[in-house]
């Protein structure tokens, strides 16, 4: 639209508005010491070796802090429950604790029948199961230490156990635990835990 004469053109500017998010970590976060020792933003140390039993087809040894894990792999095997012919071969799993690995556990049941589940899971999607026909494999993961994140550690040794022993897969897996820290007015503290699980 034409300007009517004499008046003044005016032009827009926008208003800039500042918007500030709160900090995602605190003073006292950064200051924060983990109960093992280690500063806020620490990794714990690891140590990883093949080769850690002799007498089983592959083994993985790992090291993650205070954690301990050593994973057997045997097989594959001839499966001697398949009572009938079958594509893909089957995968047993199981992970166990030490009666020392953790004062809390004492003489209570050392196996985790939760824990080898999720190995399952994780396991039975990577390895090329329709290359071993009838066959089974069993993978072992005893816990000598629970220092944390004792799931995550097994998942990624006894995918590296798996690759020792030259079973067929699709590629290694690699977890590792994951904590929420949640502040509500600066006096509830929350957290979520959640244990992520990928395929490389």
């Amino acid at each position: 639209m034409a300007a009517k004469q004499g008046a003044s053109t005016t032009t827009y500017s926008p208003r800039i508005i500042a918007r500030t998010r709160p900090p995602i970590f605190k003073d006292f976060d950064l200051d924060w010491t983990r109960p093992d020792g280690r500063g806020f933003h620490q990794c714990r140390p690891a140590l990883l070796q093949t080769g850690a039993v002799s007498s089983v087809s592959g083994s993985a040894y790992a090291e993650f802090g205070n954690t301990k894990v050593i994973v057997s792999v045997f097989g594959p095997r001839e499966s001697k429950k398949a009572t009938s012919y079958s594509d893909v071969g089957r995968l047993n799993c199981n992970v166990s604790y030490t009666t020392f690995a953790a004062p809390a556990l004492g003489s209570q049941e050392t196996d985790h029948k939760e824990y080898s589940s999720m190995l399952h899971k994780a396991l039975e999607g990577v390895i090329m199961m329709a290359t071993f026909q009838k066959t089974t494999f069993d993978v072992f993961a005893l816990v000598l230490e629970s220092g944390g994140s004792d799931l995550p550690v097994v998942i990624s040794r006894a995918s590296l156990a798996l690759a020792d022993a030259g079973i067929m897969m699709y590629d290694l897996i690699t977890a590792v635990s994951v904590v929420c820290s949640c502040y509500n007015n600066c006096t509830n503290y929350s957290a979520l835990s959640l244990n992520l699980i990928s395929v490389r």
